[in-house]
């Protein structure tokens, strides 16, 4: 598209060449989604999900419950697994569903409505599945009654071997075991079977030690961040540093085609595993196991830094520059910008509204000069319209980005400054300064401040504020006519590594030399998951006007 449309929500991959250099690849990377549902008389129960991973897939889910004589519902969502996915051949598979706090206890209120507690118990429970090759059936075992439902795949779907993972992770202990089947080349030899741990260096013994690491896929040094490093447990419930050469065997000896018992966990304490992938893995040696990548997932434990599939990849973030955020002019609720800095240029995306009061967008992609938290940059506005964005395949090939007039930004700190645009002969000068959208001053472990995309659907955009506990989205779509349309989520709410919260479209007042706060109108469009596969991947989940999907995101580097 040219170097200047070229940040427009685009950017080139990140080449594979260094996980592939050190003979690592990503086995878990199917994509599961799917609901399933309860309908008894006086209650309703539907249960939607999205989760990344095979044979362990884990991800986030999001319940619609209304119990019996209560005239009200209600809605959570938190994180979801699935253990012993199989989706690489047509045909049944069974495991374990694990949902953290999934437990809910309903009071009726003298009015006839209900108060919804959480009882905050994670607990796992059987399920069965049946993949066609295109979809797939579902029904989950509870401990009154089941639910039932359907589910759809995609990706990589070829597991390294066949792996059955049993357990349950409580609140306190978590306890699994395995039965690792080899690969037929494999049956008849003389193997070691190895347990070992993915997880956030700052709940490992000893891995300040290892962050130079010389294993082949060890520890990686990132500016002092937390990164994934390679661990195993001990007696005393606590994760210890490894290396290939010192990693220890859970079972050495002939592997057998029926498949090895070994055990993952056991009553291991679940906080110490917080962020962390165990896997299990075969080979003459840990450093041959290691290079031609004979292992896969078995269970992941959430946690603000998730360790996840790829053992060549630290969660340290691709993190954008200090101007990066949200902004706006305080005494103007109701419109904003967000800036995405990287080196001296600032990708601005521009949520405001058209002559009529509709939502629509404009970005910056190239406000080149601001060096730093001071300085003064300019660049041109565009207009995009592109596809339908709801309920259809979206077509990158339909974007039309049109120039429509300049953007000059002046940033006196990171949180003051002033924008003067001119916009189809509009021109306006306005002081804007960083939006607060947390209570608090707590710094996350992973800061998801930045803007988001899918590399092949480029048009489309997700601006993320996250500050303390709670992630502001600024989403940049299209409505059905291929218009430029945003919804906003201002109070995702940031739980393990996902944050969840209601969408919103918004009015307001006719584009113009000023701006009334007085006519802006709000109105709940849906709702929004984001997934945090780790500190640069996420898995989006959302409804909106009745329409339900995942995408994929990751941050965009440019």
């Amino acid at each position: 598209m040219g170097a200047r449309l070229s940040r427009i929500f685009r950017f080139t991959a990140v080449s594979l060449a260094a996980c592939l250099a050190a003979g690592v690849t990503r086995a878990d990377t199917v994509r599961m989604s799917g609901s399933a549902q309860q309908a008894i008389a006086g209650e309703s129960f539907r249960l939607n999900f999205a989760c990344t991973g095979a044979p362990v897939c884990d991800g986030t889910y999001t319940v619609f419950e209304q119990d019996s004589g209560c005239s009200n519902s209600i809605t959570f969502s938190n994180q979801i697994e699935f253990t012993n996915v199989n989706v690489s051949s047509p045909g049944p598979f069974s495991g374990t569903v694990t949902l953290t706090q999934g437990q809910h206890n309903s009071n009726v209120n003298a009015d006839g409505t209900c108060t919804y507690t959480s009882l905050g118990t994670t607990f796992s429970l059987p399920y069965n599945a049946n993949w066609t090759g295109s979809s797939g059936t579902l029904s989950i075992n509870g401990p009154e009654t089941s639910v039932s439902g359907t589910f759809t795949a995609s990706g990589p779907t070829s597991p390294v071997f066949p792996m059955n993972v049993t357990g349950s992770m409580g609140a306190f202990t978590s306890t699994f075991d395995a039965t690792v089947q080899p690969q037929p080349a494999d049956a008849g030899k003389t193997e070691s079977v190895y347990v070992f741990v993915h997880a956030p260096s700052n709940i490992v013994q000893g891995a300040t030690a290892k962050r130079a690491g010389a294993s082949p896929v060890g520890a990686v040094q990132d500016d002092g961040a937390i990164v994934c490093v390679l661990a195993q447990t001990n007696s005393q419930g606590q994760l210890v540093a490894v290396s290939a050469s010192t990693m220890q065997a859970a079972v050495t000896g002939v592997l057998g085609s029926q498949g090895q018992a070994v055990k993952i966990l056991n009553q291991f304490p679940t906080q110490n595993l917080s962020g962390s992938t165990v896997y299990v893995g075969y080979g003459t040696s840990a450093s041959a196991m290691l290079a031609s990548a004979v292992y896969q997932g078995a269970v992941r434990f959430a946690g603000p830094v998730q360790c996840t599939a790829s053992l060549a990849s630290a969660p340290a973030p691709a993190s954008p520059g200090p101007i990066t955020g949200l902004w706006w002019n305080a005494s103007e609720s109701g419109w904003g910008i967000h800036f995405t800095q990287r080196g001296t240029n600032i990708f601005a995306a521009w949520y405001t509204y058209d002559a009529a009061g509709n939502p629509k967008w404009y970005v910056a992609s190239n406000c080149a000069g601001v060096n730093g938290t001071a300085g003064t940059c300019s660049g041109t506005l565009y207009q995009v319209n592109g596809p339908a964005f709801f309920g259809v395949t979206f077509n990158p090939a339909l974007d039309n980005v049109t120039s429509v007039g300049s953007l000059s930004l002046t940033f006196t700190d990171a949180n003051t400054g002033s924008m003067t645009y001119n916009v189809s002969g509009q021109a306006r000068t306005v002081a804007i300064a960083r939006q607060p959208v947390a209570v608090g001053t707590a710094t996350p472990a992973v800061d998801y401040s930045d803007l988001w995309w899918n590399s092949s659907e480029s048009g489309w955009g997700m601006a993320m504020a996250h500050q303390s506990g709670n992630i502001f989205l600024a989403w940049y779509v299209y409505d059905g006519t291929g218009q430029p349309v945003w919804y906003v989520a201002s109070n995702c709410v940031v739980s393990g590594s996902s944050c969840s919260g209601t969408l919103y479209k918004t009015t307001g007042p006719p584009f113009g030399p000023t701006f009334n706060p007085s006519q802006v109108q709000v109105s709940a469009a849906g709702s929004v998951i984001v997934s945090f596969v780790d500190a640069n991947n996420a898995v989006l989940s959302y409804t909106v006007n009745g329409v339900t999907a995942t995408k994929t995101v990751t941050r965009q580097l440019f």
